[in-house]
Order: C-alpha cells, then sequence, then structure tokens
C-alpha cells in the first residue's frame, strides 16, 4: 500500500514537471515573438521620411535648398522625387532605401496653380502611394507658402488612424488666414484677447471649424518672415497670418512653436532660402 502511494506521487510529480515544462516553453517562445515584433517595430519606424512640398505657382527651386541643406547636415539623404500629374498619376524618380532614417522625397506638382482642396487631393495621393510601395509608418512635411494650408486641409479631410503617423509639420511662410493683394493687407488684421484674428476670410473659418480633426501627436514649428519694413509681412504674407495657425491648433497638438525670421532675407521668396530657416528646420526635423 505505501509503495502504490510513493508510485502514485511520484506519477503526479511528473506530471507537475511536465506541466511546468511545457508553461516555460511557451511563455517563452510567447516572450520572444514579442520581442521581435517590437524590435522590428521600433526598427522600422526609425525610418521617417520628410516630405518637401511647394506652394502657388512653386517649383523644384522652392525646396532645393531646404533639402540640399538638410542632406547637409549629414542625417538626411534626398531618395525619392515624386511628379504629380494634372490628373493625379504620380511618377517616381530615384531609389528608395528603406535603411534609411531619414530620407528626403520632393514632392513636385505639374500644375502649380491648382486650388489648396486639390492640391490636398494630391497630397493624400502621394502618402497613400507611400505607405502601399514602401510600408512607411511615420512622416514628416516641410512646405513653403500655399503648401501650409494645403496640408492642413489635408490633414483635416483625409487623414485617419489608418494613415501613417503625421510626425512633424513645418509650414513656412503659411498664409492661413489670407493673402496680402488678394483678401489681406498690411497692419489692418490682429488678434484678439482670445488669441483669434479678429479679420477671418472664409476659408480660415472652415479650417477653424475643422480643427479637431487635426491629428493630436504631430509637432510644429511654424516658421514666418517679417522684413521690418512697416508691413509686418514677408512681402506677401502678414504675420497675422502665418501666426493665425496657432488658435488653430496650439492648444491641440503635441508641439507648437513659431520662429520669426527677419530682415531682408524674411521675404516670402527668400525664406526658403535661408540659412537661418534651414538650420531651424533641420534642428527640428532630426534632432
Amino acid at each position: 500500500m505505501a509503495q502504490h502511494l510513493m508510485t502514485k506521487k511520484h506519477h503526479i510529480f511528473l506530471k507537475m514537471i511536465l506541466f511546468l515544462s511545457i508553461f516555460m516553453v511557451t511563455l517563452y517562445f510567447l516572450l520572444s515573438i514579442n520581442i521581435v515584433s517590437t524590435t522590428e517595430k521600433n526598427n522600422f519606424q526609425k525610418t521617417i521620411p520628410t516630405l518637401y512640398i511647394h506652394g502657388w505657382k512653386g517649383t523644384a527651386a522652392s525646396t532645393n535648398h531646404l533639402i540640399e541643406a538638410a542632406v547637409a547636415t549629414g542625417k538626411a539623404k534626398k531618395v525619392l522625387t515624386i511628379t504629380v500629374s494634372p490628373t493625379g498619376t504620380l511618377t517616381y524618380t530615384g531609389k528608395w532605401q528603406k535603411k534609411l532614417k531619414y530620407p528626403l522625397i520632393q514632392v513636385l506638382f505639374q500644375n502649380n496653380q491648382a486650388e489648396i482642396p486639390q492640391q490636398a487631393k494630391w497630397i493624400n495621393t502621394v502618402i497613400r502611394s507611400l505607405q502601399t510601395h514602401y510600408g512607411i509608418s511615420a512622416f514628416n512635411i516641410v512646405s513653403h507658402s500655399m503648401g501650409g494650408p494645403s496640408t492642413y486641409y489635408w490633414a483635416v479631410h483625409y487623414y485617419n488612424r489608418s494613415y501613417p503617423q503625421f510626425n512633424k509639420f513645418v509650414p513656412i511662410a503659411g498664409p492661413f488666414d489670407g493673402v496680402i493683394y488678394i483678401d489681406d493687407s498690411p497692419n489692418v488684421n490682429y488678434f484678439t484677447s482670445t488669441g483669434a484674428p479678429k479679420i477671418q476670410d472664409t476659408a480660415y473659418k472652415n479650417y477653424y471649424l475643422l480643427r479637431n480633426k487635426f491629428p493630436k501627436e504631430t509637432k510644429i514649428l511654424n516658421i514666418y518672415g517679417n522684413l521690418e519694413d512697416g508691413t509686418s509681412s514677408d512681402s506677401l504674407v502678414t504675420t497675422v497670418s502665418a501666426r493665425s495657425l496657432a488658435y488653430l491648433l496650439k492648444k491641440r497638438v503635441a508641439y507648437y512653436r513659431e520662429v520669426q525670421i527677419t530682415g531682408a532675407n524674411a521675404q516670402h521668396s527668400k525664406l526658403h532660402n535661408n540659412a537661418t530657416v534651414n538650420n531651424y528646420v533641420d534642428k527640428f526635423l532630426f534632432k
């Protein structure tokens, strides 16, 4: 009888050992999968392309200098030029490098006089294409002039959680509430005590209504020019128009900063060829 009990206890002990062994092997397997998946994800997320987008009547010259300055830091490299036809067809020039941490992409619109909603639609086509072809999980955008409002329009009309993360946004000389000679004038508009621009054009009112659709995780560096010639503008965009982006997004996004560039080289079309601007942009993007 005692021997029978000892044998039974021995069997129970062996079963416990077998159970624990199976449990430990299974646990190790699951942890290994998680570690590999996390490592792959982290490595994958290290690739953050930056798209350079020009504005109204813009060309490659609108962003060439910005891209050259970024490359000169030694942290980034231009890999692609994407040309968008008037029908939205994309033509890729260059070669994608998936192991590069900061690939740079120049976006050129053949119809460079399209309105903001159309340019935003093309931006969406570009981002979806990059997501499909290269599996990007995050991206930055650097824009000049109308490229800023077009990017904002894209974000509030198209962006959702199925998109790659909109990581950082650098609008340069963005006319978010009017353009001089069209629907704005120097030294007329101003900010009220609430931070809102006193005069708001139709587009800006619509931007305000949709502001809560802008992705919260985005970090923004808003750069604008002031010639200090009495106009409080860069000759085309007033400081109020450029800075009106803050009332829309400052309290919503993860980070928001404004930088004013002054002097003769703060002129609207000179801002994208300005060494000080380059320095701010590249530190913000690649730090």
